[in-house]
């Protein structure tokens, strides 16, 4: 990879004074697929949020284009960066339309309508996560997998230039997350779009991702391309299982109580 959007260079951050990441440094490819992976309490979420300027690093700092995050103005960061988290509150009445509607607010001057060609962007953004029949009904009234996609669905809205999946896709069945990785990777191929997702599916990290970025205890484990990355050595000092890896196959993990093979991966 040699066009690294995003930088982390030698960050640290604690909670009350228990050290949760350790001299971090990593480089986010631009127009990829970037999985984090990890055992839990790894870091990942606060490597996540500090990339997304969410958060401030303790020291070092995350650079995008070679400026700092944390000193962009809102307004610039809201244009370049959007983030799906895990569960959000959906506590309005908004109509799901609405709600994706408000992802053009950074894209339009205050108080100004959306146009027509914003309007068919937020249709066809709908119609692709498969919203478009929700959006007459209110947030509070849909499912918590359907609120997901809305939520999903405004971040796209937003056209951003780095997207941030922090577990957005845990909740999805098996479908709906094929269908939704396709869609980002089609964006991805088309408008150069950046995701950087929390990823918990090795199989799914292993098929879909450019690059991953794996952290074990605070630290950077391994970086690269998953062929590259994701070998029995990976798997055994990252999450303490023996696997064995079949190339663009996948994977299997080695069931040590009931010694057994699982398979976690399929043909590309």
């Amino acid at each position: 990879m040699e066009n690294w959007i995003l930088e982390a260079c030698d960050v640290n951050f604690s909670y009350g004074g228990r050290q949760v990441l350790h001299q971090i440094s990593a480089r986010i490819p631009q127009g990829a697929y970037v999985s984090l992976v990890g055992p839990n309490g790894s870091g990942k979420s606060t490597l996540l949020h500090l990339l997304s300027g969410a958060r401030s690093c303790e020291s070092g700092k995350v650079l995008y284009q070679g400026k700092d995050v944390v000193r962009m103005a809102l307004p610039l960061r809201a244009r370049q960066f959007a983030i799906v988290r895990q569960q959000e509150e959906n506590q309005f009445p908004f109509s799901c339309l609405e709600m994706v509607v408000f992802g053009l607010h950074p894209q339009r001057s205050r108080f100004s309508p959306p146009t027509a060609e914003q309007m068919e962007t937020v249709r066809d953004v709908m119609e692709q996560t498969n919203t478009w029949t929700l959006c007459d009904q209110p947030v509070t009234q849909v499912s918590g997998g359907e609120f997901q996609r809305v939520i999903l669905a405004r971040a796209l809205v937003q056209n951003p230039r780095i997207l941030f999946l922090d577990e957005a896709m845990s909740d999805f069945d098996i479908r709906v997350k094929i269908q939704l990785t396709g869609y980002l990777r089609e964006r991805i191929a088309r408008t150069n779009l950046t995701v950087v997702a929390i990823n918990h599916d090795l199989a799914s990290a292993y098929r879909y991702s450019d690059y991953m970025i794996a952290l074990k205890e605070g630290r950077v484990a391994a970086c690269g391309a998953p062929q590259e990355v994701m070998t029995p050595t990976f798997f055994a000092n990252v999450f303490g299982v023996e696997a064995e890896v079949l190339g663009d196959k996948g994977f299997f993990i080695r069931d040590q109580i009931n010694e057994h093979l699982e398979y976690k991966g399929e043909q590309k």
